[in-house]
């Protein structure tokens, strides 16, 4: 079944693993660009770096859920990973269970949160196994709560990601590993973002910069849920 309709190349795809990680309670996704498709098979590009490909615990048959937006509406397929084509490319291999859906906003809000980033120094798999030990850190019983670093910045913030402003040089698909504090009496929140897209403000020597949770905890997305939800329904003064 070809899909040439609904996805063509060159166009932006987001890959939502679903391997066992994921009912552990974790969200993991990648960007991609199509890169070009041939029957059921699909070469996608990977934009983080030069050897992406070897970055990230590929297997075989690992599952993906892959979105895109198509005439105005959402659209996802699954897909198994077949094979590395280089350091940037994979194939894959396209299941026939194409869905439209309508897409929904995710409840956002503007607001003061203490920030604590770091540009995306090395690898994918470097942030990645960072994020794994901040992770296994913030759930022990005798995490440290040390709010210490943190600054106080105005943000807009989903369950999918935060916009906030920052100093060039940014460019996309560029990662950052990030701490959030909502201060909600708990931890931190620890997630791996992807620099989505940046525009200038009035200022040209300050960007504006939305960023998508590419590694986050499920728990994590629902308390920043809950975060909305209580200050949403504060009555303004």
């Amino acid at each position: 079944m070809i899909y040439q309709r609904y996805f063509k190349s060159g166009q932006s795809l987001i890959l939502k693993t679903q391997n066992p990680q994921d009912t552990e309670g974790r969200t993991e996704l990648l960007s991609a660009t199509l890169d070009s498709g041939e029957d059921t098979t699909y070469i996608l590009y990977l934009p983080y770096a030069e050897d992406a490909a070897n970055q990230y615990p590929f297997t075989p048959e690992l599952l993906f859920e892959i979105s895109s937006e198509a005439m105005g509406l959402g659209v996802r397929v699954t897909g198994r990973f077949e094979k590395q084509i280089d350091g940037q490319r994979i194939a894959v291999k396209i299941q026939p269970d194409l869905q439209m859906f309508q897409r929904r906003n995710s409840p956002r809000l503007d607001c003061c949160l203490g920030i604590r980033f770091s540009r995306g120094q090395g690898t994918l798999k470097d942030l990645r196994e960072t994020w794994e030990k901040n992770i296994k850190v913030l759930q022990s019983p005798k995490a440290p709560f040390n709010l210490e670093g943190f600054n106080p910045c105005q943000v807009n913030i989903s369950n999918g990601g935060i916009r906030f402003s920052m100093r060039p040089p940014v460019n996309l698909s560029d990662l950052c590993l990030m701490l959030i504090d909502l201060d909600d009496g708990k931890v931190p929140i620890c997630a791996i973002t992807e620099i989505a897209w940046c525009r200038p403000e009035q200022d040209e020597t300050i960007l504006i910069t939305g960023m998508r949770f590419i590694n986050i905890l499920k728990e994590d997305q629902k308390r920043i849920d809950k975060f909305l939800s209580a200050k949403n329904a504060k009555p303004e003064a």
